[in-house]
């Protein structure tokens, strides 16, 4: 039995070696902490960034983790979006847990960010992850944004979508009566609608699902609209 009445080398050494193997436990850290920008551009559909987290753990069976939103702070108008674990949740409220797993050694890509809807403001969101094996072992991202205030509005070419909200058709007008290429995406960047139509021609959009997308037009990079579908 070793005698720890005297501070000896080895002592010191052995009390060393067990707090670093206590401490690594569950070592789960993200590469960035806290991202800003302070020039975003609101008429961009949407804006992200992307942390990557890794399971350093030297524990085989830290492999269950969960992810929340600690704190928000957004426009009324805005949606946050956390994608990770090949899912993307919408609004994810404060507190709410979600499940994940990642295995030793390896990084889970989160992807946090808003569906802007053309609205200026600022936007702070905090998430954090935990081991569900060890909860006491976690880490946080952090996303700060704020729109320019000074942008112009980059979407002022001469083109006008009606109704919005669409039902079952739209009809674009452009500036001239060219034969333009339309592309809808959804809130996650998928495209959902592609057709070549021309000015003002009707154009059926019955099977495209309930809610809120971006319209693009092909040839005309700096045009975006965002539209609902009733």
């Amino acid at each position: 039995m070793v005698n720890f009445t005297k501070s000896t080398p080895y002592t010191v050494t052995f009390i060393f070696i067990m707090l670093v193997s206590f401490s690594s436990k569950a070592q789960i850290n993200f590469d960035r902490n806290y991202i800003k920008n302070s020039l975003v551009n609101k008429m961009d559909f949407d804006y992200s960034e992307k942390s990557y987290l890794s399971n350093n753990s030297i524990n085989a069976d830290d492999t269950l983790f969960e992810w929340k939103v600690i704190s928000l702070n957004q426009p009324s108008n805005w949606e946050l979006q956390v994608c990770t674990d090949g899912e993307c949740i919408a609004d994810p409220p404060i507190d709410r847990t979600h499940p994940f797993i990642l295995a030793v050694g390896e990084k889970e890509e989160f992807k946090i960010g808003w569906a802007l809807f053309e609205v200026a403001g600022d936007g702070l969101v905090t998430v954090e992850v935990s081991s569900k094996t060890y909860p006491e072992y976690r880490d946080t991202v952090t996303l700060e944004i704020a729109t320019l205030s000074s942008i112009k509005k980059i979407n002022s070419v001469n083109i006008q979508v009606n109704p919005n909200p669409i039902n079952d058709y739209m009809i674009v007008d452009f500036s001239n009566d060219s034969y333009k290429n339309i592309e809808m995406y959804d809130i996650l960047g998928n495209k959902v609608f592609s057709k070549q139509a021309f000015s003002g021609e009707s154009i059926n959009t019955s099977e495209i699902n309930k809610g809120v997308y971006i319209l693009k037009i092909e040839g005309l990079s700096d045009f975006s609209k965002v539209i609902h579908k009733n």
